[in-house]
């Protein structure tokens, strides 16, 4: 895997950044994929988290793409 590819970069900032708004830390998403959960149930995690916030951001299901 080459990370220097732009499109996969943009899209770790933005798992990174949604992460944190959902009020994941880095290193707790980290934690989260070395125990074994999916990108996928990570990105439902963080779509729940935000869907629950009391503010909501207005995101669609394909923030992440």
């Amino acid at each position: 895997m080459n990370v220097q590819q732009p499109t996969l970069v943009r899209a770790v900032e933005r798992l990174a950044q949604a992460g944190e708004e959902a009020g994941f830390s880095i290193e707790n998403m980290i934690q989260m994929l070395n125990a074994g959960v999916t990108v996928e149930t990570l990105l439902d995690l963080i779509e729940r988290s935000l869907q629950a916030s009391p503010v909501a951001t207005g995101r669609s299901c394909r923030w992440v793409m």
